[in-house]
């Protein structure tokens, strides 16, 4: 197993009754050990993030009888203003649906069975606002892409619910070496609902 992995030491020992000879009933000695690794699945870890905010007025001014300004610190800053969503959470939706093709409705499902009420319109949303956030980033890596010696592409069809017309195309462009590492390494998809 990959030794970057925490590990939990688990002994198992026996019972101090146990550990006298059964000839003689001489105390045994530690001789040595054997050890065997396992690998155990922690599920995701969810947890809700409660922003306290203190409000501040003037004691001063309020035993005067003048207006006293609330102040209160800002908001820290968010992906969408006003949403339940952290940048984590918008990643992991993200990740699920695109790199594991986990539809937004098994997603919503999976959210519920943990008592979490994440309707698909509400990921949807949140997955078009996010490509609106990403879209410097994904100009930039388009930018360094085109400006590469050599550029693979792919068009894939794609059949999409509600569209006006029943085919739709993928591209996929990408550039770089073929070992990790090496070179510019850039892939980029690319939809569109006609050729």
């Amino acid at each position: 197993l990959p030794a970057q992995l925490p590990r939990v030491e688990v002994v198992v020992d026996l019972d101090e009754g146990d550990k006298e000879c059964d000839c003689c009933q001489s105390p045994l000695h530690k001789m040595g050990e054997s050890s065997s690794e396992t690998l155990e699945f922690v599920p995701a870890h969810i947890k809700v993030i409660k922003t306290i905010r203190p409000k501040y007025t003037c004691r001063h001014c309020e035993r005067e009888g003048i207006e006293s300004v609330v102040k209160t610190a800002k908001m820290p800053a968010a992906p969408i203003p006003k949403s339940i969503a952290t940048p984590s959470l918008l990643s992991q939706i993200i990740m699920c649906k695109y790199q594991f093709g986990l539809p937004l409705y098994r997603q919503e499902t999976l959210f519920a069975d943990i008592g979490i009420e994440l309707s698909r319109q509400t990921m949807s949303s949140w997955m078009l606002r996010s490509a609106e956030l990403l879209s410097p980033l994904y100009q930039r890596l388009k930018e360094i892409l085109l400006s590469q010696a050599v550029i693979h592409d792919d068009e894939t069809p794609l059949n999409v619910i509600n569209a006006d017309k029943a085919t739709s195309y993928m591209w996929l462009y990408c550039c770089g070496d073929d070992k990790p590492g090496k070179g510019t390494n850039i892939v980029l998809f690319d939809y569109h609902n006609s050729r």
